[in-house]
């Protein structure tokens, strides 16, 4: 039986992150890899070994998703719970992916991704780190690295195959989804390191078409919202060195919550007879 997690990225001969990173502890991964390939010639085969799947597919990253899940593996939207797709530029360790898939189920995220570390190249800050959150509700997650859950992905799928830039996606999932505010998840907890400078990619030099036109054009036809990078509410991490008073303030309310579970426990009456055992105790070892 296959594990109920997966990655599902795109792959060319540049390509190596895969195998430095995300299988760099690879006898602790809680997920299976699968890469499509989109270079006409794969030069060196030997290099995709460690890997669970591999297809050579030579299409745009979301194109050859949609065709996996619709025509060569179309069992697999019931075989996983979670699906993460991965850019082939995204630096992000086995143990960090593990920890993804953990919370988002965990959460009961329908997408969710990594924080970006303060040296990613970025397109919205929203999506950099914030030390001041464990974890924040967001309005969209960017296409770069979304992870979904099944129920979330059966539902946008469609949508992959609605321009050939990927633009304006992810701004049409939330759409698709009814537009939650407390199921699209940045885990701040977690991060990954975007290694590539936004709109330089191989893509935009194949694609032949306008970005910007093909964005606008698929929130047009799907009624969406263009930007919609906004924040409903966050987890804060309490700890010593973060947000140290509230940290106090929870730990004196244990203190005072144990002092009072132990009162309780153990009642008046309980104390009096344990008092009038031991004076009566004393009283027999005199005598």
């Amino acid at each position: 039986m296959p594990s109920k997690n997966i990655i599902i990225a795109p792959c060319g001969n540049k390509a190596s992150i895969f195998k430095e990173f995300w299988l760099k502890y690879g006898d602790e991964r809680e997920f299976e890899v699968c890469l499509l390939f989109y270079h006409e010639q794969i030069n060196n085969p030997s290099l995709y070994t460690d890997v669970d799947h591999f297809f050579h597919l030579k299409g745009f990253k979301y194109h050859m998703i949609h065709r996996l899940l619709t025509e060569v593996h179309p069992e697999w939207l019931q075989q996983y719970d979670h699906f993460y797709f991965l850019d082939d530029d995204i630096e992000i360790d086995t143990r960090q992916i593990n920890q993804l898939f953990a919370l988002s189920k965990g959460f009961g995220a329908h997408i969710s991704c990594a924080a970006l570390t303060k040296d990613s190249y970025c397109s919205w800050p929203i999506f950099r780190q914030d030390p001041n959150a464990w974890c924040r509700w967001v309005g969209q997650i960017e296409v770069m690295a979304p992870l979904f859950s099944r129920e979330a992905l059966s539902k946008c799928l469609e949508s992959f195959v609605a321009n050939r830039s990927s633009w304006g996606m992810d701004s049409v999932w939330p759409k698709i989804l009814g537009y939650p505010e407390d199921k699209l998840v940045v885990f701040d907890t977690i991060t990954m390191r975007h290694i590539h400078p936004v709109g330089k990619g191989e893509l935009y030099q194949k694609i032949g078409v306008n970005p910007h036109d093909e964005w606008a054009d698929i929130v047009a036809r799907y009624g969406a919202r263009r930007h919609n990078y906004t924040e409903y509410g966050r987890l804060l991490p309490v700890n010593k060195s973060s947000n140290r008073r509230t940290f106090l303030f929870y730990q004196w309310k244990e203190f005072l919550a144990k002092k009072k579970q132990t009162i309780n426990d153990y009642d008046v009456m309980s104390r009096v007879r344990s008092q009038r055992d031991k004076l009566l105790g004393r009283k027999v070892q005199k005598n």
